[in-house]
């Protein structure tokens, strides 16, 4: 080969060799980092941590997570995918005045978890977190305060997916709501929709409206089931309410929870709804304990106490322990 052609080529290799490799621009880390000094320029790594959930959930991997490096108030974010926020020990704050602190719209397989986060409302906020897709969400080990609008919930759980779970841990709700349609956590499964949650170890107080809603007004073909155990619910209008007209159904299991100083303890209202109460201690309401309304299921295990209560009310049967 003539000597030219091969310098010629040679050359033409180096140059291609000095171009450096395009990199996507959506590449995305599978842990990320946010601080209250941080930048929502930077690459959101230990190191360089982004300033706002809303700024590294872009530059997180679908299942990720995204994590808190000291405390700090993080803003507003939408959640579009599986991820996990978690502040434990940290105080991940987001304080949202006039808009959702959290939304969560994802697909019907994807899974949510928030963690040690501290939401506040300041008295103008719509809903803590409201839950529209996605196929599970877990909150644990958290506090939502302060979302006092005409219907704001601490947690609206509203799916629209073919089946849906909530998981609540350890988390303390107060100063929400303003009416009956508003409150602390609603449960309200869109047509045709089966959910299924826990909550546990929650602390409820000072909430107008229902500490626990599970609601299917106006709602077909839905199904609810779950439990609600060992919390502490007072200060509000009921502390567990389910309400299930015809056509869908609602099946609650009510143990070992002390519900006082609130307006109801607990009611089950319309022919669908179902709850069964074990182990609590109800105290100290102003109108009823229990209450039965318009042909709601109100069964005993027969271990509840009901106590100084302005009426004390009945349940519609009783059942065995197995």
């Amino acid at each position: 080969m003539n000597r030219h052609v091969l310098r010629g080529l040679l050359a033409a290799v180096v140059a291609l060799l000095a171009i450096p490799l395009a990199t996507p621009a959506s590449a995305q880390a599978t842990r990320t980092w946010i601080s209250g000094v941080g930048d929502d320029a930077n690459p959101c790594s230990r190191t360089a941590p982004c300033r706002t959930f809303a700024g590294a959930i872009s530059k997180t991997a679908a299942q990720g997570e995204i994590n808190c490096l000291d405390p700090g108030s993080f803003g507003a974010v939408t959640i579009t995918k599986s991820i996990k926020l978690l502040c434990d020990n940290i105080d991940g704050g987001i304080i949202a005045g006039g808009t959702n602190a959290i939304v969560v719209n994802a697909g019907a397989n994807d899974s949510v978890v928030l963690s040690g986060l501290d939401i506040e409302g300041i008295g103008t906020g719509l809903n803590g977190v409201r839950f529209l897709g996605g196929r599970s969400l877990h909150i644990r080990n958290s506090s939502i305060r302060g979302f006092k609008s005409a219907t704001s919930y601490a947690v609206s759980f509203v799916p629209t997916s073919p089946a849906a779970t909530l998981v609540i841990d350890n988390v303390t709700i107060a100063r929400n709501g303003v009416a009956n349609n508003s409150g602390g956590i609603l449960i309200q499964p869109a047509n045709n929709v089966a959910v299924t949650f826990a909550i546990e170890n929650l602390k409820a107080a000072d909430i107008s409206g229902a500490s626990v809603r599970v609601d299917t007004t106006g709602v077909t073909g839905a199904t609810v089931k779950g439990v609600v155990s060992n919390s502490v619910f007072s200060d509000a209008g009921n502390a567990v309410f389910v309400k299930a007209p015809a056509g869908s159904t609602a099946n609650v299991l009510v143990s070992g929870n002390v519900i006082s100083t609130s307006q109801n303890g607990i009611a089950s209202q319309d022919v669908g709804a179902t709850v069964q109460a074990t182990g609590n201690l109800i105290s100290s309401n102003s109108a009823f304990g229990v209450r039965s309304l318009n042909g709601g299921v109100l069964l005993s295990y027969g271990d509840n106490e009901l106590i100084n209560n302005a009426n004390n009310g009945a349940f519609t049967g009783t059942i065995s322990k197995q």
